[in-house]
């Protein structure tokens, strides 16, 4: 059964500390106090879309994979995820501006 929610968990479980770092280190105009969960979702639906060709996953098919990834490529999962948070602000100031929809952030 496919549920959103469980699967932003398992990313946040596996990778949540590599975000906040990836955020921090390269000073991302991110408030993780108060959209940390919309990131979350944000690059938990890039990441399904990109190693799953779209196709929902289950939640053990998401824990190897980024169990995997993570002990086999930890630093192309660093430039990864800092690519994605990039895309993430960019999105995110499209919308606050008004040059985009809501929908983007998907």
């Amino acid at each position: 059964m496919y549920d959103e929610d469980e699967l932003v968990d398992i990313v946040d479980s596996y990778i949540g500390e590599m975000i906040e770092r990836v955020v921090t280190k390269y000073g991302y105009d991110v408030d993780l106090a108060e959209e940390y969960y919309e990131l979350l979702t944000y690059i938990t639906k890039k990441l399904v879309k990109a190693w799953f060709n779209g196709r929902k996953p289950d939640a053990s098919e998401l824990e190897a994979k980024l169990r995997y990834i993570r002990r086999k490529y930890p630093r192309r999962l660093n430039i990864l995820l800092s690519y994605l948070v990039s895309r993430y602000i960019r999105a995110r100031n499209r919308y606050v501006y008004g040059l985009q929809r809501r929908d983007d952030l998907r």
